[in-house]
């Protein structure tokens, strides 16, 4: 059992909101982790997640263990037995979903995704998937993305990091989408981040109809997951950034409708 729904991002754009919402659907069941970065580790070889992955994993086991579930203990304990980010242990982390429910992996990251890795991705999952793509503002993402990192109010501060090539990588929705529709085609479902603040149960019904899941019922899914940070914005920051990210806007202008990206 592989996951049925893949969240590709973007970051900053509601994919723990989604995740924390879809986790809570009938037709839904809750892997150990959110973020896998399983196809990250398949690209760049990188181990910087595992420290995380291993605290993360600890703590899913000590609710687990909290709440009685040792269906649940039993299989964090074969988990964390196999080589971190194997291909064997991303299958085991699928491997207990019911026949009858659909599992998900929701990761950020994977925007970044290569052709090869993408189609590496299809040939595990095979090709039913359905994926998700969220997509905001592209000044108000980077913005957001970088607030956490901010320790002054200098306008050229926040231009440096929102400038760095990995918060560039994340905003490069013409390469993502192109990707996506390239590889994927229309089993990709893109999502404007306005709907999620204006009307977020009817940006789950496009994700339950997308995806064949069940009409969920849904605690407060008016309620942000992973605020950013109150942290104060320089004047002129967005405008800034906007001239900065201008290729992506006028890409965005010929990829999507006018009330879609009325909505971004």
């Amino acid at each position: 059992m592989q996951p049925q729904i893949v969240g590709f991002g973007a970051q900053k754009a509601g994919t723990t909101w989604l995740f924390s919402n879809l986790a809570n659907n009938a037709g839904i069941w809750r892997p150990p982790l959110k973020e896998m970065h399983y196809f990250n580790h398949v690209q760049s070889g990188s181990s910087w997640m595992f420290k995380g992955h291993r605290l993360k994993l600890k703590a899913a086991r000590e609710h687990a263990i909290a709440k009685g579930f040792n269906h649940r203990v039993s299989h964090i304990d074969r988990l964390t037995q196999l080589p971190m980010l194997s291909e064997k242990w991303y299958r085991e982390a699928y491997r207990p979903c019911p026949p009858d429910k659909q599992s998900m992996d929701i990761t950020p990251a994977y925007a970044t995704l290569d052709d090869a890795t993408m189609r590496y991705m299809v040939s595990l999952l095979g090709s039913e998937f359905k994926a998700i793509y969220l997509i905001r503002d592209p000044a108000a993402r980077a913005i957001s993305s970088v607030k956490g990192a901010i320790t002054t109010g200098k306008i050229d501060e926040w231009l440096e990091m929102i400038c760095a090539r990995g918060t560039r990588l994340r905003s490069d929705y013409r390469s993502t989408v192109n990707r996506l529709d390239d590889i994927l085609a229309d089993r990709v479902l893109y999502l404007p981040f306005g709907l999620l603040k204006r009307d977020p149960v009817t940006l789950l019904r496009r994700v339950e109809n997308h995806c064949g899941l069940p009409e969920g019922q849904y605690k407060e899914p008016e309620r942000p997951k992973h605020a950013s940070s109150l942290v104060a914005i320089p004047e002129g920051l967005h405008e800034a950034v906007r001239i900065v990210l201008a290729e992506q806007y006028k890409w965005l202008e010929t990829r999507f409708d006018r009330e879609t990206l009325n909505q971004i």
